[in-house]
This record gives structure tokens, C-alpha cells and sequence, in this order.
């Protein structure tokens, strides 16, 4: 039975791992702000319970593939009301002041995302599994913990963005509630194994996958673009006017440094200056580390190839990249 006690004391230990506060969102009066937020989880805790009924009567025969999925519909939406109430923010263009008599800042890995209260609240409420005589189920539950590890790793390596992770530890926390509930309620059947089954989890990282919609290419001095590829919001190019602060002297721009900040239609617009150029990359949402490596090789590699014309300010028969693998339409 030790194993079991490692389950929930594993499952516990994430919940204090994931649960950190939001970062800043729009100023609005702080009893707005929370009267609003109570009222959404409430929300969402109802539709949890709808959920967990029609999962219920969909195993009973009761209800169809098309019912459970428009109550589904209704979860995810209410999931969706809590993530625009608070995430991950965009780190600025420039620096923000800080108190000097701060420590200085140590390095530290990417912070979990945000999971709302509610979710991580029931891996503390969920039915234990201690009592829980069937092996099997045991065995699947150790499995999705080992899920959820490799999903928190994951995160901290850059391979997955912050709404991918939300989305599916959401999905399997709540495959780990729904089963355990519904082995309590119906102690003699395997309806459960429904609850458990694979194949979502793919779909999941597409879904909230970062999609690049444009990248231009900018004079770093001039700020003249030499070059887009995709359709360009407008405020991705009021944003350019910030790029006077990467280089306003003969000195070359310090190449490595990556520039980030979100557009008032929600977009993340990252900058990644160069000697000569700088490239600025709209995505739907905060990309992974690996997607954003990418996209600072290729632009080194632009200037590397174009180097003799670029020191001689000639932009006429500059070799461009090839971004058809980034770009969205």
C-alpha cells in the first residue's frame, strides 16, 4: 500500500508546486478584480460537477457522444474565462527600475503556469486511493503521474508553452478526479477504464500551440523593414518604435538578447536584434523556448550570409530566409 501513499503524496506535492500567484493584469479595483475571479471559479466548479454527471450518465448509456461533447464545450469555456483572468505575462522591452536594496537576482527556472485554485483544490478533495483494492486502477493512476512529471519537465526544458502545460495538466487532473469518483460511486465496475483512455493529449498541444503569424526583418538603425513574411498586424508595427533602444550609436547591437512584450490585441511580439537587422515575430500566444532558438538561429544565419552587403548598407540582393515552417497562415 506504500505505493499508493507515494501517489497521493506525489500528487500533493504538485499542487504546491504549481500553485503561484498571477503576475500583473489590466488595472482594474482590486474588489472587482476579486469579486469577479470568485464568481468565474464558481462557475467553473459547477461545470466541473455537470461534467463528472454527464461522464456518469454517458457510461450508463443515458446520454450521447454529442451530449457529453456540448458539455465538454461548456467546461472548456469556462476554462477559458479563468485563463484570460490571469498567466503568464510577457517579460518587457526594457528592464523595469528595481529597488536596490533587493538581492540580487538569481537564476531560476520557468515558473509553472497558473492552475486555478479549483483544479489543484481537487487533487486534495479527490476520493483516496489508499482503500482502493484494484490493482489495475493503481497502476493507471502511477502511470498518470508519471505523465504529469514528464509534463512538468517538459515546461521547465522549453519544449511546450505555458498554455500547453495549463491545458493538459488540466485534462489529466481531471482524468484522475473523474476516475477516482467514478470507482467510488460504482465500486463493482470498470466504467472507469473510459475515463483513462489515451488520445487527447496530442490534440491538446496542438490546440494550444503558439502560432507564428508574421516575421520581419528591420534595419536596426534606419528601422526601415527590409523584409516581412506573413501579414503584419498594425500593432506589432507601432511597436517598432521601441526598437530605439537596442542601438542608437555606430556600436553593434549586443547579439543574443531577446526582447519581449504582449500588443494590446494580445499577441506576443518578440525582437531578437542583431549587428545590422533586427527580426520581430508575431505569435498567437508565448512560444516555447525551442520555437523562439529556432527563430534566433535563422537570424543569425541571415546576417551571416549577408554579411559583405550588410556592411556596406546595400538591402537589394540580401538572400532572405526561408520561414514557410514558422509562419501560420
Amino acid at each position: 500500500m506504500a505505493s499508493t501513499s507515494n501517489v497521493t503524496a506525489a500528487a500533493r506535492s504538485r499542487q504546491e508546486e504549481v500553485e503561484v500567484p498571477p503576475e500583473e493584469t489590466i488595472a482594474q479595483p482590486v474588489a472587482e478584480q476579486d469579486t469577479e475571479y470568485l464568481d468565474a471559479l464558481e462557475r467553473l466548479e459547477r461545470a466541473q460537477e455537470r461534467m463528472l454527471s454527464a461522464a456518469i450518465a454517458f457510461c450508463d448509456g443515458l446520454i450521447s457522444a454529442g451530449q457529453l461533447r456540448a458539455v465538454r464545450e461548456l467546461l472548456r469555456e469556462q476554462e477559458s474565462k479563468i485563463d484570460a483572468m490571469g498567466g503568464i505575462q510577457a517579460s518587457p522591452f526594457i528592464g523595469e527600475a528595481h529597488d536596490d536594496s533587493a538581492s540580487p537576482p538569481q537564476e531560476t527556472k520557468s515558473p509553472a503556469p497558473v492552475i486555478e485554485k479549483s483544479v489543484a483544490q481537487a487533487i486534495t478533495e479527490e476520493p483516496s486511493i489508499e482503500d482502493i483494492d484494484d490493482p489495475e486502477l493503481r497502476r493507471r493512476l502511477e502511470t498518470l503521474d508519471g505523465k504529469i512529471a514528464r509534463l512538468e519537465q517538459d515546461f521547465q526544458q522549453g519544449r511546450i508553452n505555458a498554455s500547453q502545460y495549463r491545458a493538459i495538466y488540466r485534462h489529466y487532473m481531471g482524468q484522475r478526479e473523474v476516475a477516482l469518483r467514478m470507482r467510488q460511486t460504482y465500486p463493482d465496475s470498470n466504467r472507469w477504464e473510459m475515463v483513462l483512455e489515451e488520445g487527447k493529449t496530442r490534440f491538446l498541444l496542438q490546440l494550444n500551440e503558439a502560432a507564428c503569424y508574421s516575421v520581419g526583418l528591420y534595419n536596426i538603425k534606419s528601422k526601415e523593414r527590409i523584409f516581412v513574411d506573413g501579414k503584419m498586424p498594425e500593432s506589432a508595427e507601432e511597436a517598432m518604435a521601441l526598437l530605439g533602444t537596442f542601438s542608437t550609436s555606430d556600436d553593434e547591437s549586443p547579439d543574443g538578447r531577446l526582447f519581449a512584450t504582449t500588443s494590446d490585441s494580445g499577441e506576443t511580439l518578440l525582437l531578437i536584434p542583431g549587428s545590422f537587422t533586427v527580426s520581430l515575430a508575431v505569435f498567437s500566444q508565448d512560444p516555447p523556448s525551442w520555437q523562439v532558438r529556432a527563430l534566433h538561429e535563422v537570424h543569425r544565419n541571415f546576417e551571416a550570409a549577408n554579411r559583405p552587403a550588410l556592411l556596406r548598407g546595400e538591402t537589394e540582393k540580401l538572400i532572405f530566409p526561408d520561414l514557410s515552417r514558422f509562419i501560420k497562415s
